[in-house]
């Protein structure tokens, strides 16, 4: 399999100050084959401005691209949050620039978000769990902008609950539905890296949910370090390309101008 990580975040998205050159220098150090950079855009994010300045940032990646093009395979995305409550304005967005890649997250429901805990107040973690599935199945039913869903399950990192875990099987029926929903526009899912931190054996989501999008006929997969600073650029994409290989992947899919490269 290919050794990609497609989910990077440099100084041009809000929570990080990083260098976008110090991660492609470190993907070649580690051997990789091909990166791709996901800066951030959200529209009505509460507190925090996701903006993405594409005047500076295709400028910047592309000179990045081209000068080492020779070592490495750069791409240049974009993390689109899915908001059903600014369908326009994000259709418009991504047609408006020559992305590579665009992964579909849900961050935001009706001006809620999760980080700071909004999102939460006076839900059940059940509730609150089973909204954000609800929420993410309307997003991949109604948005076609995207090429794959980014970490489905990463609602666990959030909320005020001793025990933050999902109880997967009880929202399974709205989790197929989802996956059913992507293979049938021919949509992709991610396994994101950073949930390590949280599921110690997995990312987001979990390898389980991974085996039913492919007996279910899904065969587009990424794998992204959702990285804010250097040092995490390609934790355990090793780790879940084995993974992938097991369930029965041929190989990882990359993307050039939002289609599938053959």
């Amino acid at each position: 399999m290919r050794k990609i990580d497609y989910h990077l975040h440099t100084r041009f998205s809000f929570d990080s100050e990083a260098n976008p050159e110090s991660y492609i220098q470190k993907a070649i150090k580690d051997g990789f084959d091909e990166i791709c950079f996901t800066d951030h855009r959200d529209f009505d994010y509460p507190i925090d401005p996701f903006e993405l300045d594409l005047s500076s940032y295709f400028p910047t990646m592309e000179a990045l691209r081209d000068q080492y093009a020779n070592q490495i395979k750069v791409k240049i995305g974009v993390e689109m949050g899915l908001d059903t409550d600014h369908i326009q304005e994000i259709n418009d967005f991504v047609a408006s620039a020559p992305f590579d890649f665009v992964i579909g997250s849900i961050h935001v429901i009706h001006h809620t978000e999760f980080y700071y805990g909004e999102y939460f107040k006076n839900k059940t973690k059940e509730e609150a769990h089973k909204e954000f599935f609800l929420e993410t199945l309307k997003c991949v039913q109604t948005f076609d902008c995207f090429n794959i869903l980014g970490h489905l399950d990463y609602i666990m990192r959030y909320g005020p609950y001793t025990d933050k875990s999902v109880d997967h099987q009880a929202c399974q029926d709205i989790i197929d539905e989802i996956l059913l929903t992507l293979i049938k526009k021919g949509k992709g899912i991610e396994v994101n890296t950073s949930g390590y931190k949280v599921n110690k054996t997995c990312g987001f989501p979990n390898f389980d949910i991974i085996k039913r999008y492919y007996e279910l006929g899904g065969r587009i997969v990424t794998v992204g370090s959702d990285s804010h600073v250097v040092e995490t650029v390609g934790s355990h994409v090793e780790d879940v390309l084995k993974a992938y290989q097991k369930i029965g992947f041929e190989d990882v899919t990359t993307f050039t101008k939002r289609k599938k490269d053959s």
